[in-house]
């Protein structure tokens, strides 16, 4: 049994478990909170050269591990290495990215903006010709080798360029265009390089969403580097890319190129189970260095097993020791009874979008919320019986805290158009006539300078990027929904919702 004061240890650090942004976190524990998947081992097949997922399914944080951590090396088990024999030694590149100290090699967004109006495709694939010669440059600044074929086949006033210029698009873009043939023999030259050297090198790209401020725009530099690396992908033996991308980007019409329909098999998509979830919670708390919490979790057969390298204590592969550690958290139900719902099953089925998926930071947050309203009410830590550490009605109150969490995340970093929206359904009622909601997605609803951010030119396609993002669905009848995720940060009511605690 643990007393009040343990109980209270564990619960501070239950509340902190929610990540920080991957871009703010150290090594060290960038390492000790990831948890690997399963399907993390088609990484290490060269051709897989397309990761996607929706918001919050990890895509930063993997793109971190892979260009900070050692690469390939945290990611992959011991068992997939060794069926991926051969595998070669692996560096991995920022390709592109929009935030933080490597953003300053790449062009700003509001240069982008200005300097794709009017392009055709075949201009916009120079440009990401122009910047893999640029990362490729920046990676082997001090390698004598790359900088002579660079000179040879670029010239040293274009290398020059690339290389102290490469944020300045106006200094490099029209001779990289002007001279594709050069490039393509820089690159060429360097794919037999690397291969003497016996070493694959990974150009990685995320954010791909903020390379400019035109929602439609988006599309054409992304089409055209998806392009690229589906010609590249093949013809190079060891210069690859990762190109991490939204879910809901890479399934709009407007991305469709030439080939998309082969693109699946090189294609790795993240999502997240129950039992993942579970494990990652799991992995947070047993690494946070608490001899209390490590004697509380370790008291579970086969929930932890021992890790040796920087990964810190992974969870078992037990599933039952899962649903023994929520019965001891939580209790086997949501109630006294059944009837409230399975625990183990509660928050992930209300944290799930329209389309079924779930994300980690929404399920962390509905048990680090919880957490923390029961530090504020001791006496209910008090009424919990043998072990228990969470009360059910503070984890559905946590529900719509973590629902609005969700939005306020959605209209402040991608989706600033959603905000006009949200304030015009705000006190409505789901289900609603289709109909009905269509009226609310006019286009001419929004203020004009706000129109070039809408994902679509009328109401229906509005309402169809909606779907797509999982945001709301459509019932049998056709009326609309709107799944328990979203519903309250929307401001939205629904007859039989969660009533929140006092």
């Amino acid at each position: 049994m643990v007393n009040i004061e343990e109980k209270c240890e564990i619960l501070q650090h239950l509340a902190a478990c929610v990540p920080e942004n991957a871009a703010g976190e150290s090594e060290d524990n960038l390492l000790q909170n990831f948890l690997p998947l399963r399907s993390y081992s088609k990484l290490a097949d060269s051709r897989t050269f397309l990761i996607t997922g929706g918001r919050g399914a990890g895509k930063t944080e993997l793109f971190r591990i892979l260009t900070s951590c050692d690469g390939l090396n945290f990611v992959i088990s011991d068992l997939d290495k060794r069926r991926y024999a051969g595998l070669k030694a692996s560096q991995f590149v920022v390709g592109y990215i929009a935030t933080g100290p490597e953003a300053k090699t790449f062009p700003v967004s509001n240069v982008c903006s200005r300097w794709v109006q009017g392009k055709r495709n075949e201009e916009v694939y120079s440009f990401w010709g122009g910047i893999v010669c640029i990362s490729v440059l920046k990676a082997f600044s001090e390698d004598q080798q790359v900088f002579t074929i660079a000179e040879k086949c670029l010239g040293r006033k274009l290398t020059e360029l690339l290389q102290k210029h490469s944020s300045e698009l106006s200094k490099w873009w029209e001779e990289v265009y002007l001279r594709e043939e050069a490039y393509e023999t820089f690159l060429n030259e360097l794919d037999n390089l690397l291969d003497k050297r016996n070493l694959q090198v990974f150009l990685t790209y995320d954010e791909l969403d903020k390379i400019c401020g035109n929602y439609g725009d988006l599309f054409i530099f992304i089409r055209n580097l998806l392009n690229f690396w589906f010609v590249h992908n093949n013809r190079f033996s060891n210069l690859k890319a990762k190109i991490f991308l939204r879910s809901d980007l890479y399934d709009s019409k407007a991305l469709q190129f030439v080939d998309s329909s082969k693109m699946r098999s090189y294609r790795l998509e993240l999502k997240w189970d129950t039992i993942s979830l579970y494990r990652m919670l799991i992995k947070r708390l047993v690494n946070v260095g608490s001899e209390i919490t490590f004697k509380y979790l370790d008291s579970i057969p086969g929930l932890l097993q021992i890790n040796t390298n920087e990964l810190g204590y992974l969870p078992g592969d037990s599933e039952e020791a899962v649903h023994l550690f929520i019965e001891k958290i939580i209790g086997k139900y949501m109630g006294k009874t059944a009837k409230r719902g399975k625990s183990y099953l509660w928050v992930p089925n209300h944290i799930q979008d329209a389309n079924g998926e779930l994300a980690p930071r929404p399920f962390l947050k509905c048990f680090s919320f919880a957490a923390d309203e029961m530090l504020k009410h001791a006496d209910e830590i008090n009424g919990l019986t043998e072990d228990r550490l969470l009360s059910p009605t503070r984890l559905q109150g946590a529900l719509a805290k973590v629902s609005k969490d969700r939005v306020d995340e959605l209209t402040s970093e991608e989706y600033h158009w959603l905000q006009n929206l949200i304030d015009r359904l705000n006190g409505k009622t789901m289900l609603m006539d289709k109909n009905e909601f269509l009226s609310y997605l006019q286009p001419e609803l929004w203020p004009t300078e706000k129109r070039n951010e809408l994902p679509g030119r009328n109401a229906e396609e509005i309402m169809e990027v909606l779907l797509t993002l999982g945001i709301v669905m459509e019932a049998p009848d056709h009326r609309i929904n709107v799944p328990e995720i979203y519903l309250y940060g929307f401001g939205l009511k629904r007859k039989g919702g969660i009533k929140r605690p006092n």
